[in-house]
């Protein structure tokens, strides 16, 4: 079902993301997508079902942050002797970008975070099937996630995809962050104005926005933006609020 894409796979993740496949890791990428593609029978893991789709929408756009992990595990000041990355992906949902990241980067510590316990129970299949190691996943709101100390400040990524508006999204990652850790919140196309919106909730986290990564995943994909926020300080004890209240009543 997926093999016959494995050629456009290899060809734009060595072009957007530096990343070229073994045939190991090919062959893990193609287990998941048949695996997602089953369990979306039975549940609700994703709109995207055509497999060419799966590959670029899902699989490619998730590994398009690689480079930035590349670089922070070479930035002395952030990784020490011999400290591995830490990563939360918070409201995995069906994965991403948590399992292509980790089949990508197998050496990498990931926590897959998510409010619904079924989903938890597929990617704990994904991760068995798969035979991944130091990957755990996490039923938790974001909320109480952020506030329970054995992930509070334990992360130097957090991940998010399509999770919420940037405001709340900083609320929800932010407190997950080590000192000097960052958000890789992906985006659209234009994702200004949602960062001329967050300007309170930036300070209040004490966290600015390094950059904006832009890209296109070719053909009938639209652009997407990765917004790439640093957090330069402590986040006070009150953050995040109560369950709920980000959303409601955004910073």
């Amino acid at each position: 079902m997926f093999k016959e894409f494995s050629s456009l796979f290899s060809s734009k993740s060595a072009e957007l993301a530096d990343f070229e496949p073994s045939l190991f890791q090919l062959d893990q990428f193609w287990k998941f997508g048949e695996l997602l593609l089953d369990w979306n029978e039975r549940m609700n893991l994703t709109a995207i079902t055509e497999p060419k789709d799966v590959v670029v929408k899902h699989f490619l756009d998730s590994l398009i942050s690689i480079p930035i992990i590349r670089d922070m595990e070479k930035n002395e000041k952030i990784m020490g002797s011999g400290k591995e990355l830490m990563l939360a992906d918070l409201g995995t949902g069906g994965g991403f970008p948590g399992i292509p990241l980790k089949i990508a980067l197998s050496h990498l510590n990931i926590t897959l975070m998510d409010s619904l316990l079924k989903r938890l129970g597929f990617l704990q299949t994904v991760i068995k099937e798969l035979g991944l190691r130091k990957i755990s996943t996490h039923h938790a709101r974001a909320e109480d996630a952020g506030h329970d100390p054995a992930f509070r400040q334990q992360f130097d990524i957090v991940t998010a995809r399509a999770l919420a508006d940037l405001p709340v999204l900083l609320e929800y990652t932010v407190p997950l962050l080590k000192v000097g850790g960052v958000l890789l919140a992906a985006k659209g196309k234009d994702p200004e104005e949602e960062i001329s919106r967050s300007n309170r909730a930036l300070k209040e986290l004490n966290c600015t926005v390094e950059r904006i990564h832009q890209y296109h995943l070719g053909e009938a994909a639209e652009y997407r933006s990765l917004i790439i926020v640093r957090k330069i300080g402590i986040t006070s004890e009150k953050y995040p609020r109560k369950a709920g209240t980000p959303k409601k009543i955004p910073l």
